[in-house]
């Protein structure tokens, strides 16, 4: 089945989903390149998840690991029921991590946040894969 590349994503985990399997990737190899745990990944990813608030630094992780376009990437944090607001200021910035070419890896986004006195979106010792 290929996959539609235009998708109308209507739930939080349909864009989820569409994102597994466009880059064919497991929870393992999430993991390894955004450093959040696979336990945490499996609540991310339930059937319930779109209606739980998952933190942002999470969103925003997940969405730089599964290399989502700018606006798939606000799109699920919306669908989470969250908003990317230009009026606070770490959210700024978060927006500037997700937009296009800006970075190429979470590890990547963790030393930019923390060079400018943010808090990293995972901790740079938990990733193993840095694309």
């Amino acid at each position: 089945m290929a996959l539609d590349e235009n998708p109308l994503f209507m739930t939080y985990n349909d864009i989820i989903s569409w994102y597994i399997r466009k880059n064919g990737v497991t929870k393992e190899t999430i993991s390894a390149r955004t450093g959040i745990a696979v336990r945490t990944l499996t609540s991310l990813f339930s059937k319930n998840a779109g209606s739980k608030k998952h933190s942002l630094r999470l969103l925003i992780a997940l969405a730089v690991g599964l290399k989502m376009i700018p606006s798939h990437a606000e799109l699920m944090i919306n669908l989470n029921g969250q908003f990317l607001r230009d009026s606070n200021i770490t959210e700024r910035y978060y927006k500037y991590l997700i937009s296009a070419g800006s970075f190429g890896c979470v590890a990547a986004c963790n030393d930019f946040l923390v060079e400018h006195g943010f808090q990293p979106l995972t901790d740079n010792e938990n990733i193993s894969i840095f694309q």
